[in-house]
C-alpha cells in the first residue's frame, strides 16, 4: 500500500525559490520526499517547510509509526547534508496514494490546542523555599549535576531525557566516589569474584558504574538489582546508539516509564546533596508526576476525496475535510478559584448554561465542574471567569447570571 504524509518542518534553511518543490529519491524506494517553503506573511510565527513523504505499508494502521521512521531517515540525511537543524514540528495527514482510486483513506490530525496551559505553581512559598535552598553553596560538580538535570527536564525527547539525567547521576556518584576499594562481581549471582591462584579476592577502587550502583541503593532502597540492570542495559543502549523504540522488548511497561524511573533517582541524589539544616524549616519543592512530555492529539479516520494538483501529485492542502480540538476554555496561567453555592442556585445556574448569551459557556463550564456534597455545591472556577465575574459585583452589573453569581459570591468567599 502506497502513502504519503503530509508533515510540516522546522528548518535553518529553505528552498531557493518560493512555490517551487525540491524532490528527494531514495535510490532503494525507501521513500520519496518532496519539499517545499510555507511562506509566511509576519514573523510572529516560524518558517516551516512542507514536506510530502512517500513510502509503502502494510496496512494504514501501521503508516503512522512506519512514516515516522522514514521521515527520522529523511530529516536525518538533509541534517548531515546541509549542517542544519531540520525538526519535525507537525503531522498534518497520511492518504492513501494508490493510483486510480477516487475515494481515498485518510488520517487526518486535527489541529492542535495550540500549547498548554502551565501549572500555577510559582508563588511566595516557592520563592523563601529557593532562597533557603541558595543558601548551601553547592560545590562544582553538584552544579554541573543539576544542569544536566534542567536539561533532561526540558528535552522532548525519552532518549535523550534518561542520558541527561544519567550524565548527573554519574556526576554526582564520581565526584563522591570512596577511595575504599572493592571487589569485582560476578556477572550472573553478584557474589565477589575470587582468584585461584592469588586465594584472595582480587580489589580495585570502583569504578563509575559501581559509584551509581553504591549511590543508588543509598538513595533509593525499593531500586533492586533487577531495576538497576534496566537502568544499566538502558543507558549501555543508548550510549552505542540504540533507541528506545529498539531496545523497548527489554524495558517495563510503558517503555517510556524508565525515565521517570531515573529522573526521580536524581532528583532524590540532588536533595541528598543539601545540608539536613537547611530542611528544619519548611521547604516546598515540585516533584512532576512523569518527566515525559506528552501531547493530546485527535485522529480521524476517513473516506474522502483527495484532488491532484497541476503536477499530477495529490494536493495536501485539501481543505474539504477539517477536524479541530477544541479547548475547554480560553487560555489559563493564574489558579482557578474554589466557590460553593446551593442545590437551587447550582440549579439555576444550569438553566443559565442553556440560556443563548455571551455568559452561556462561562456558566455551562462552572456548572459542568460542579461536585454535589450533601447540600452543597462545590464547583471549580477558572481565573478568566473569575476575573470576569468580579469585574460585573463590583461594577454593580445586574442581568440574570450576574444576580445569580452576586447571591453566590456574597455567601462565600471564593478561594485560588
Amino acid at each position: 500500500m502506497r502513502c504519503v504524509a503530509n508533515y510540516e518542518v522546522k528548518a535553518e534553511v529553505s528552498v531557493f525559490e518560493d512555490d517551487r518543490w525540491m524532490a528527494i529519491k531514495h535510490p532503494n524506494g525507501l521513500f520519496r520526499a518532496r519539499i517545499r517553503n510555507i511562506v509566511r506573511k509576519d514573523f510572529s510565527s516560524p518558517f516551516l517547510l512542507s514536506l510530502h513523504l512517500y513510502f509503502d505499508v502494510p496496512s494504514l494502521d501501521e503508516a503512522a509509526d512506519i512514516a515516522e521512521e522514514r521521515l527520522a531517515d529523511c530529516l536525518n540525511i538533509l541534517a548531515f547534508v546541509t549542517g542544519s537543524r531540520f525538526m519535525r514540528h507537525r503531522i498534518r495527514q497520511i492518504v492513501d496514494c494508490a493510483s486510480g482510486v477516487q475515494m481515498r483513506s485518510c488520517l487526518l490530525w486535527a489541529d492542535s490546542i495550540g500549547h498548554e496551559d502551565p501549572t500555577p505553581l510559582l508563588d511566595d512559598r516557592i520563592a523563601n523555599s529557593i532562597e533557603r535552598l541558595l543558601t548551601f553553596d553547592a560545590p562544582p560538580a553538584i552544579r554541573r549535576a543539576m544542569r544536566w538535570y534542567r536539561l533532561g527536564i526540558n528535552s522532548s525527547i525519552p532518549d535523550d531525557q534518561f542520558q541527561c539525567f544519567w550524565f548527573a547521576l554519574e556526576i554526582i556518584a564520581t565526584s563522591q566516589k570512596s577511595s575504599e576499594k572493592v571487589p569485582d562481581l560476578c556477572p550472573h549471582c553478584r557474589s565477589p569474584l575470587y582468584c585461584e591462584s592469588c586465594k584472595k579476592h582480587p580489589a580495585h577502587r570502583p569504578y563509575d558504574k559501581q559509584a551509581i550502583r553504591a549511590l543508588i541503593k543509598v538513595i533509593d532502597k525499593d531500586c533492586d538489582d533487577k531495576v538497576l540492570d534496566i537502568l544499566e542495559k538502558t543507558r549501555n543502549s543508548l550510549m552505542h546508539g540504540e533507541t528506545m523504540r529498539e531496545i523497548e522488548k527489554g524495558l517495563p511497561e510503558p517503555h517510556d516509564e524508565i525515565v521517570d524511573v531515573l529522573g526521580r533517582i536524581v532528583f532524590m541524589a540532588l536533595i541528598n546533596q543539601f545540608p539536613r539544616e537547611i530542611f528544619q524549616e519548611k521547604v516546598i519543592i515540585g516533584n512532576p508526576s512523569t518527566y515525559v512530555h506528552r501531547a493530546l492529539a485527535g485522529v480521524a479516520h476517513v473516506q474522502t476525496v483527495v484532488p491532484e494538483g497541476s503536477d499530477g501529485e495529490l494536493d495536501l492542502n485539501f481543505t474539504g475535510t477539517q477536524i479541530k480540538m477544541v479547548a475547554e476554555g480560553p487560555p489559563q496561567s493564574a489558579r482557578p478559584f474554589l466557590i460553593s453555592m446551593t442545590l437551587d442556585q447550582y440549579k439555576q445556574l444550569g438553566r443559565l448554561s442553556y440560556e443563548k448569551g455571551d455568559h452561556q459557556e462561562m456558566c455551562r463550564r462552572i456548572y459542568q465542574e460542579a461536585e454535589v456534597r450533601g447540600e452543597q455545591v462545590v464547583t471549580v472556577v477558572l481565573s478568566t471567569d473569575m476575573k470576569r465575574i468580579l469585574d460585573a459585583v463590583n461594577h454593580g452589573d445586574t442581568g440574570n447570571w450576574q444576580d445569580l453569581i452576586r447571591e453566590i459570591v456574597d455567601n462565600d468567599n471564593p478561594q485560588a
